[in-house]
């Protein structure tokens, strides 16, 4: 991954358009540069701008509260938002990032905001982001953020936090991650590798094992309050139960009896009602009957007139017809008029429209030459416009040409007096320092061993600064270990030594594995003791619901026999009900089909007198008859069906009685078989022989008891333990102790004679270098060499430095003067030609508009007052068009009447034909219905005039009262009939009726008691179903407390081994894997860096030791760092973080933020070869710092200048120039 440009636009302080292009010189060859400028200035508003461009955010903007707000004009955005970034008082602004992908292509990120119609004072609008392939020239992504990042980061290869971490180094947090303790180092380590899941890991299981525990002893509280009924109890209540049941069954068949007794007094009430009923229809049938005898009289005279009804009809219609066709007549002979006067009109505007055409078209012709020539004159004027408009656009071009030649001359002419003026400055600033100039000369070459020179000097400054603190240090670490020593030898006195210790815990460890065993036992013998015991219980209780099913299944049979007997006299009854009424059915066929038999056609019906016999051929009547008889029969069989379900619930019960006996005999077997297994086990226990010794009541409380002794002595028995555990790891402690007090004297001693060694190493070394460039540096430089090397180095570098940029300068700037003298001359000869050129640009525009002027006046003389050829020759065929459309319509118009005037002669004709047909049809009607009225003399013109103005709907009311009367005088009759004869079969039934009120308050009391006696049962039954609950529920809560333990213990494990309240126990042992991997990447940085250096986890779970290894692999503290050691190492750590998040991918851009300000010079020119060093590797690397020294050495910078009203501009600069 490779960063090609940065773009941006008003963010911050930097207002109006910034560009760096790191692929453009002088960035392009530049490995190291830095970003300058004052603080507040925007320096960070570089790395916003890249953050924003390629994800949208930025690290800054990650702290800010969610609830704070900023004001924006009128509106508020939350303190967090990207778009604060946006400069105030602007109406858009852009960050825009091109970089090389993981694929090689090259791609542009762009993010953007914009307020309404861009306005200054415009509602803020949601940001956008875009991805561009620059090598296909393709848009990948616009508009939607989450396929924007996703699309992004598989490009870029990097999320933001590791693109934070890999490219953005922020190397003051390694700084304080390096001498940072344990608690704050695992901090630091989480932050910075984004792996706070293990934290939220171990408050997740502290925080799991805290509500197992807190279900646990909510489940024992619980237990509490679920006690069932004893055994006794259970049984009383059952037999209570069975008795209540019994007595109200018996009660039940009483007020069943009463039942049936009160049902037949209903049913006999009921059949006295239908027969009353019967009689009543009757009557009203009949009187019905002889009111209907007019409309009977009325049918017949219709049925007479009916073949010559329409006749007459016809003959009343034909009269306002014959009205209508000559009224039609009229009306055609007068539009026939009108049309033909029409027809005359439209034919003289023909002759006129047609004279019309022919003049417009005469004029047309007349003006032709005359349109030809304007149309010349026009096309000649455009010509000469055109030329005209460009022969001033070549003047005014000319012009211009000429007065920018004048401003070049005179910018070429004080741009060479500059030039002189610089040039004398630098010859007088290279007299200065001539005596530098061998130096200078071959200043690559010596550099690098004046660099040496200084780190050999540092060095030993830096030794025999640190001298007195190692004899200290050893002094310190000999002391140590005999203290250590002393207290592990009074330690091993006190316990008798190490030997006696373990033979203790020996004999306490052999003593806990018996009382162990024995408690195991307990609890097994206790667990299937239980069990034996709850089993004989529940066999108990099953021998008892035996005998009560048993009881149960006796008095059922016996009321299943009973309800059987119940059920074939209901059959019987409705064999009989069913015989008698079908005697009834066969009587009353024969009596009605006896009666058909009488009927013919025409003669009037013996029962209702009609003409008509719609039940001739039918069986509707018997249908009718026989509707009552089925109700009869419906009742009887719906008594049976009654009989039959009760049948059937008994058998339901008997089987359900049945089932429930086989399984209480299949669960007793299944008991009896598992308690003949349990008994092996019982007595392949020893404890158990000393069990069955107790009482059989105390055996319980004898094994608590057991069981609680056995605890007591291992929780003693645990706690000593521990009390020698301690001793030993404290023993052990105290060994670790000296052991390390020992090898810190040792290393402490080796460290002082290396420190002495080295310094004299130095001191040789540092005169032999000194000795060599004793005749190259001037004698003032040399002398201060010793008492401040570096000092001296960086003051005599910035010389050389400065005196080679002058010699550079001043051979560039002599060349440059003498380019611009050669393109003075230049521009002087062209400076003339334009001037020649602007003379003859305006002779030629003078010739073309005389020109001009002579052609208009040529055309106005040719139109005359028309505006244009053009115009003239529009309105002349405007004309002819006009009179062609006008003649068009006259002759539409023409032809449309003549049409109309030959469609109104044709109607008119048809018109005639249809009046005879009429009158034809009138006459012959007339003379058939005369010789009808004669037949018929005793119809008169009242009579028939009624009956043709009878309406068909009221005939056939009169039709269907007719037959409906008929009907229902029949079926009256059958049915009072059937009444008769059921009321007289129903009393015969039972000849004593009972007394109806008797008879209700019977009921009434018996049905006081039943409801009585069932509360009872239902009260008990109620009890026995929660004594049932609480049992389910109590074996149900002990498997709950059973999972509900076995779910703490094993939330209780995890949490003992990663849990904390704070995430702090999991960190710890995560973040020492990641320290690990860390040190790892940092040591391969370190050999780069610093080849004398490496890193290593000690001390602590999260320490950091140095490795010194021109001192023997020694060990040292990370707080003994130097400053410019410490900034390596840091950096060092800082680059392995990169390498940790990039993981296989190449990362060819750093940004190094901050980090420098607390270096001394040495420190500072150890950190100056370590980002040499970087810049050796191929990698871009950018530092962001305010140390001037650094500035100095660092010649690429890209400055970040103030311009006054809070704003900033990006300037590029070199070692040479801008």
């Amino acid at each position: 991954m490779k960063i090609l440009a940065i773009r941006l636009k008003n963010l911050a302080s930097l207002a109006g358009e910034q560009v760096i292009d790191f692929t453009a010189e002088p960035l392009a060859s530049a490995g190291l540069f830095a970003i300058t400028g004052p603080t507040g200035a925007g320096k960070s508003t570089i790395l916003d701008a890249l953050c924003l461009a390629l994800f949208g955010s930025t690290p800054r903007l990650d702290g800010a509260s969610l609830l704070s707000k900023v004001p924006d004009g009128s509106d508020e955005i939350g303190s967090g938002d990207e778009r604060n970034l946006l400069r105030r008082g602007c109406g858009s602004g852009y960050a825009e990032v091109d970089f090389v992908g993981v694929d090689g292509h090259r791609y542009r990120a762009r993010w953007e905001v914009k307020r309404a119609r861009e306005k200054i004072d415009g509602r803020l609008q949601a940001s956008n982001q875009s991805l561009l392939d620059l090598d296909r020239d393709q848009l990948l992504a616009s508009g939607k953020k989450r396929e924007f990042r996703e699309l992004l980061e598989a490009k870029l290869g990097l999320t933001l936090p590791q693109f934070t971490r890999a490219v953005l180094l922020a190397q003051s947090e390694f700084s304080a991650f390096l001498k940072a303790d344990d608690n704050d180092r695992g901090t630091l380590l989480e932050k910075l590798t984004d792996t706070g899941l293990y934290s939220r890991l171990g408050q997740a299981a502290f925080e799991a094992a805290k509500r197992a525990r807190e279900a646990l002893t909510a489940l024992q509280q619980q237990a509490g309050g679920v006690q069932p009924l004893d055994a006794e109890a259970r049984q009383a209540l059952e037999a209570q139960h069975q008795t209540q049941l019994a007595e109200l069954k018996a009660l039940q068949q009483q007020l069943e009896t009463l039942k049936q007794q009160s049902q037949w007094l209903q049913d006999l009430s009921r059949l006295q009602g239908e027969r009353d009923s019967a009689r009543q229809q009757l009557t009203d049938a009949e009187s019905e009957h002889e009111n209907l005898a007019d409309a009977r009289r009325i049918l017949g005279l219709f049925e007479l007139l009916a073949p010559q009804r329409h006749r007459f009809i016809r003959e009343q219609e034909l009269a306002p017809l014959l009205a209508k066709v000559e009224e039609n007549l009229a009306r055609h002979g007068r539009e026939h008029s009108a049309v033909q006067q029409r027809l005359d009109e439209l034919e003289h505007l023909c002759e006129t429209s047609t004279d019309a055409l022919k003049a417009a078209e005469q004029a047309l012709k007349s003006a032709e030459p005359r349109l030809v020539q304007a149309r010349r004159e026009e096309e000649r004027l455009s010509h000469l416009s055109n030329d005209l408009g460009d022969a001033r656009r070549q003047t005014e071009h000319a012009e211009a040409a000429s007065k920018a030649g004048e401003q070049t001359l005179a910018q070429l002419r004080q741009q060479q007096e500059r030039a002189a003026t610089q040039l004398a400055a630098l010859t007088e600033g290279l007299a200065r320092s001539t005596e530098l100039q061998p130096l200078c000369a071959a200043w690559n070459g010596y550099r690098p061993r004046l660099q040496q020179a200084v780190q050999i000097a540092a060095r030993l400054q830096q030794g025999r600064l640190e001298l007195p603190a190692l004899e200290t240090a050893a002094k310190t670490a000999e002391a140590a270990q005999v203290q250590a020593r002393q207290a592990l030898d009074e330690l091993q006195t006190g316990i008798g030594g190490v030997t006696g210790l373990a033979d203790q815990l020996a004999q306490l460890n052999a003593g806990l594995d018996v009382w162990r065993d024995a408690q195991r036992e307990g609890e097994t013998l206790l667990g299937i003791w239980s069990r034996h015991q709850q089993l004989t219980d529940q066999q108990r209780t099953l021998l008892h619901e035996q005998r009560r099913q048993q009881q149960e299944l006796d008095a059922l049979t016996k009321a299943g026999k009973l309800a059987r007997t119940e059920r074939d006299d209901a059959e019987k009854a409705l064999t009989v009900v069913q015989a008698l009424l079908e005697r009834q059915r066969i009587a009353r066929s024969a009596n009605v089909e006896a009666l058909r038999a009488a009927l013919a056609p025409g003669e009037p019906c013996s029962v209702c007198g009609s003409l008509e016999h719609p039940w001739h051929n039918g069986k509707a009547l018997l249908a009718a008859l026989d509707q009552g008889d089925e109700r009869e029969v419906e009742q009887a069989q719906l008594q049976l069906k009654s009989h039959d379900e009760k049948l059937q619930a008994l058998r339901d019960q008997h089987i359900a009685l049945t089932t429930g006996i086989k399984q209480n005999a299949q669960r007793h077997a299944e008991i009896a078989d598992e308690l003949a297994k349990l008994e092996p086990q019982l007595t392949a226990l020893p404890l158990y022989a000393e069990l069955l010794k107790e009482p059989e009541t105390g055996r319980h409380s004898w094994l608590d008891t057991k069981l609680a002794t056995l605890k007591t002595e291992i929780t003693a028995a645990n706690v000593r333990q521990r009390e020698l555990l301690a001793l030993q790891q404290r023993s052990e402690t105290l060994q670790h102790a000296w052991q390390i007090a020992r090898d810190a004297c040792v290393q402490a001693s080796q460290a002082l004679t290396g420190q002495r060694d080295a310094i004299s190493r130095d001191e040789g070394r540092l005169d032999e270098e000194l000795a060599e460039f004793a005749s190259l540096l001037p004698a003032a430089l040399l002398s201060r060499w010793r008492e401040a090397p570096a000092e001296t180095f960086m003051h005599l570098d910035s010389q050389i430095e400065a005196r080679r940029q002058q010699i550079d300068q001043q051979a560039e700037v002599a060349e440059e003067q003498q380019q611009r003298q050669s393109a003075l001359e230049r521009e002087q000869l062209q400076q003339q030609n334009r001037l020649d050129q602007q003379k003859a640009c305006a002779a030629r525009l003078s010739e073309l508009e005389a020109r001009e002027r002579a052609c208009r006046q040529s055309l106005r003389d040719s139109l005359g007052e028309q505006a244009s050829a053009a115009a003239w020759q529009q309105q002349l065929e405007n004309t002819i068009q006009i009179a062609r459309q006008q003649q068009a319509d006259i002759d539409r118009q023409l032809n449309e009447a003549r049409v109309e005037l030959t469609r109104l002669a044709s109607e008119q004709q048809n018109c005639a034909g249809r009046r005879d047909e009429l009158l034809a049809e009138r006459k012959t009607l007339g003379e058939e219905l005369a010789a009808w009225r004669a037949a018929h003399p005793d119809l008169d013109d009242a009579t028939l005039t009624q009956l043709l103005q009878l309406d068909d709907s009221l005939l056939a009311e009169a039709r269907e009262r007719l037959r409906a009367n008929t009907e229902l005088l029949a079926r009256s009759r059958e049915r009072l009939d059937g009444c008769t004869q059921r009321l007289a079969a129903h009393q015969a039934g039972q000849p004593d009726a009972p007394d109806g009120e008797t008879l209700k308050r019977q009921y009434a009391e018996q049905e006081i008691s039943c409801n009585a006696a069932e509360q009872r049962s239902a009260e008990t039954r109620a009890a026995l179903l929660d004594d049932d609950r609480r049992r389910n529920q109590s074996q149900a809560l002990l498997q709950q407390i059973a999972d509900a333990t076995a779910e703490s213990q094993r939330w209780g494990r995890i949490a003992a081994l990663i849990g904390s309240s704070d995430g702090g126990a999991f960190r710890k042992i995560a973040q020492a894997y990641n320290l690990d991997l860390l040190v790892q990447h940092a040591n391969v940085q370190l050999r780069q860096l610093a080849r004398r250096y490496r890193l290593k986890r000690g001390g602590s779970p999260l320490g950091l030791l140095v490795m010194d290894t021109e001192m023997g692999d020694e060990l040292r503290s990370v707080h003994s760092l130097s400053g410019g050691e410490t900034f390596l190492v840091s950096l060092a750590l800082a680059l392995g973080l990169a390498s940790m998040a990039s993981s296989k991918l190449k990362i060819e851009s750093l940004f190094i933020d901050e980090g420098f300000g607390s270096l001394d010079p040495e420190s500072l020119q150890i950190a100056m070869d370590a980002l040499d060093s970087l810049q050796a590797q191929g990698r871009k690397v950018a530092v962001i710092s305010h140390v001037a020294e650094m500035h100095e050495r660092i010649p690429v910078q890209i400055q970040v200048q103030r311009q006054g009203n809070g704003q900033s501009g990006l300037r590029i600069v070199s070692g040479a120039g801008v």
